[in-house]
């Protein structure tokens, strides 16, 4: 009989799209060798260099991938949410990690070692075809933000970073509400690479046209679809 923890794990692995196509034997099997761990806010999962040593599933709890550019300054890579899977490029090629991760928030976690993912591929390497899948979602994704670097102009990046955290992080009154986000401007300024200065600069501008409001460590939405416009190329 399969006790409530190893059931957890495996409904929590056959909720995502890289493992739902596993049969109940597969799923029990892998579900036998995670384990859940818990983290905090801005706890550091792991840095760019370290090793490669475990794959995680987000249970609860936003993720932000990042990194930092030569002259020092933090760049986010994606947020990853409940249901989705990172850390597996390293996990796969053996390699260093490509980036640095850290919790945005208190979350939990389902954890896989490299070692066990490694022999679970090799007995089954049909399952490689969709950890495929997901690898390349990853490429479009550094795609996109390339594109944003490129194309976008800072209010066009800031806007659809704050759009991609009221949908992340974001908390609300009511469901009809305007998100707030719960960051400070230094901290919205190292997620895209840029000064805290050109964030306000840009942020007080919106505030001046009710577009957003502002507080001690935080930033309310009251106008998405103006910051929706702000985000496509050519804005």
């Amino acid at each position: 009989m399969t006790d409530p923890t190893t059931n957890r794990r495996r409904d929590l692995l056959a909720s995502t799209p890289l493992f739902s196509v596993l049969t109940p034997v597969l799923l029990e099997e892998l579900a036998s060798r995670a384990r859940v761990i818990r983290v905090t806010l801005r706890e550091q999962l792991f840095c760019k260099g370290d090793p490669g040593d475990r794959l995680y599933l987000v249970i609860a709890g936003v993720i932000r991938i990042s990194s930092l550019s030569p002259e020092g300054r933090e760049v986010t890579y994606g947020l990853i949410k409940s249901g989705e899977m990172f850390g597996e490029i390293a996990v796969l090629d053996g390699g260093p990690r490509s980036a640095d991760a850290t919790a945005m928030e208190n979350g939990e976690l389902l954890a896989l070692e490299r070692r066990d993912v490694v022999d679970f591929l090799h007995r089954h390497p049909a399952q490689a075809l969709h950890l495929l899948k997901v690898l390349c979602e990853r490429v479009r994704r550094a795609d996109s933000l390339l594109e944003d670097v490129v194309f976008l102009s800072l209010p066009g990046r800031l806007a659809k970073h704050l759009l991609a955290l009221a949908g992340t992080v974001g908390t609300r009154r009511a469901p009809d509400a305007a998100a707030t986000i719960h960051l400070s401007q230094q901290e919205l300024a190292d997620h895209i690479g840029i000064s805290r200065e050109s964030v306000n600069k840009v942020l007080s501008k919106w505030e001046q046209v009710g577009m957003v409001s502002l507080g001690r460590g935080q930033i309310t939405l009251n106008r998405p679809a103006d910051l929706e416009d702000l985000a496509q190329p050519g804005e």
